[in-house]
């Protein structure tokens, strides 16, 4: 009876979420990096914190998510994502080329024991390049791809510009440190959203494997069954630091440039989140620990924690609140135009957070300085955004309240006035002006022809003696 409960109430949710983005409410940047304070159990250690609704796009938490920073195994991401969307049969078997595991020796990077010729399918190698991030795994599944590891490598950048990260750049499909292998915490959200999309056709099985923690390889031509565990131990109830049982996989990653990272997704009461944490650090969070704590697991674990105890979908403007005003002309009896959201707006804010603590005011470069009537109601005024703590987390559009007729007489007298201004205007009032005074000029000059005749005949004959 609970489950029907917990279900009817995330389908109502859902319901809920799509029915504030049909009502024109487009998420922003972050609107609550203030509140970080309040998290309680936040390290204070990670550089990198993002956190994001899967709902609706919206941003929690984004401290220093433009940073570029080395991904780690976080790269194996991407690569899961060009398997999927190249490969058609995920029981195809690969045979395991000997340079995709002796380019491995010495690096003392994860691994999944494949031996030169062993054969494993597709989706195995898959996840064994997600749960225990095996390193061979990965190029042995970018050699199957393209045949050439390079060529893979310049197809993950393709992929990533196509999604639109523009401070991303891959130089291997593994993760391992270097020169020119980087993201942002905002590229890899953008990358693991279209991950976790229907957009995706490799959703599904992307979803399933990063959201396994134990996984038996069965029997090969060179192996006995193996088991395999996820290094994300946020998943593993074993690591009372880090587990939560809101989170359903994907991804950790660790090197000496990277620190500890992880992307891990989460849901609870019918709200997804998305966290992203990384330069992480191994360190000892009080005097009193005997062991170093991760501190990537723990800050994850804190922001979604948090998110899911506080954070709720409220309504923070309604459809018919005065946003702002603005001078109308050409009114037969209004000077000022009522601007209210075009609907309702809802948004995911703290509790606490309402129409009360929300600031919602049009962008101002684009707030034009007069309305000329006519003016309809529910015309398209204004962008603005909704603002908490001076950060902006959502934005709708402002439209007149209501309708507002134009002045005859008033617009008449503009147009005669705007006539007047006009070059062509000015252009034949100067020409006639010239021929009014060419026409005076010659009616002037006709007149004193004609007087200066009449004077001469008017002289009295004169003799001559």
């Amino acid at each position: 009876m609970l489950k029907g409960k917990k279900f009817l109430y995330a389908l109502i949710l859902s319901f809920i979420v799509a029915g504030m983005l049909a009502a024109g409410a487009v998420p922003a940047g972050a609107a609550f990096n203030t509140l970080l304070k309040d998290v309680p159990k936040l390290s204070g250690v990670s550089e990198v914190l993002y956190l994001i609704s899967l709902d609706d796009g919206s941003v929690v938490f984004n401290q220093n998510e433009n940073q570029r920073c080395a991904p780690a195994s976080l790269t194996k991401v991407v690569t899961a994502i060009l398997v999927l969307e190249h490969s058609r049969d995920l029981a195809e078997k690969v045979e395991a080329k000997a340079y995709c595991i002796r380019m491995f020796d010495g690096t003392g990077s994860s691994n999944a024991g494949i031996k030169p010729g062993e054969l494993l399918t597709v989706e195995e190698l898959l996840y064994c390049m997600l749960l225990p991030s095996a390193n061979e795994a990965s190029a042995i599944l970018a050699d199957y791809v393209t045949g050439d590891i390079p060529q893979f490598v310049a197809q993950m950048n393709a992929l990533a510009q196509r999604l639109g990260c523009t401070d991303t750049h891959f130089a291997n499909p593994h993760g391992l440190d270097e020169e020119g292998h980087y993201t942002t915490a905002a590229d890899m959200a953008r990358i693991l959203q279209y991950a976790l999309s229907g957009a995706f056709p490799g959703n599904a099985v992307f979803e399933k494997i990063t959201g396994t923690f134990r996984y038996e390889i069965p029997e090969t031509n060179m192996s006995k069954k193996r088991n395999l565990i996820s290094t994300n131990r946020m998943m593993n109830s074993g690591y009372a630091d880090y587990y939560s049982k809101d989170v359903a996989g994907i991804k950790t990653g660790s090197t000496s440039q990277a620190g500890e990272c992880v992307a891990a997704r989460a849901t609870r009461n019918g709200y997804h989140y998305l966290g992203i944490v990384m330069r992480g650090q191994k360190v000892k969070l009080k005097p009193s620990d005997p062991m170093e704590k991760n501190t990537a697991f723990v800050d994850c674990k804190a922001v979604l924690d948090w998110a899911f105890s506080h954070i709720r979908l409220r309504e923070i403007a309604a459809k018919d609140q005065v946003v702002w005003t603005v001078p109308v002309t050409m009114a037969r009896s209004h000077d000022q135009l009522q601007l209210v959201p075009n609907q309702a707006l809802s948004a995911l804010v703290p509790e606490g957070v309402d129409s009360g603590s929300v600031l919602i005011e049009p962008v101002f470069e684009e707030l034009p300085a007069s309305v000329e009537a006519p003016v309809k109601e529910g015309e398209v005024i204004v962008r603005a955004q909704a603002k908490f703590a001076g950060e902006v987390f959502a934005e709708l559009e402002l439209v007149a309240a209501e309708s507002i007729s134009r002045s005859a007489s008033m617009y008449f007298i503009a147009l005669a006035k705007q006539a007047v201004r006009h070059p062509i205007f000015q252009l034949l009032l100067a020409a006639v002006i010239l021929v009014a005074l060419i026409y005076l000029g010659t009616i002037w000059w006709q007149g004193r022809k004609k007087r200066q005749e009449k004077q001469m005949r008017v002289l009295p004959d004169i003799k001559l003696k």
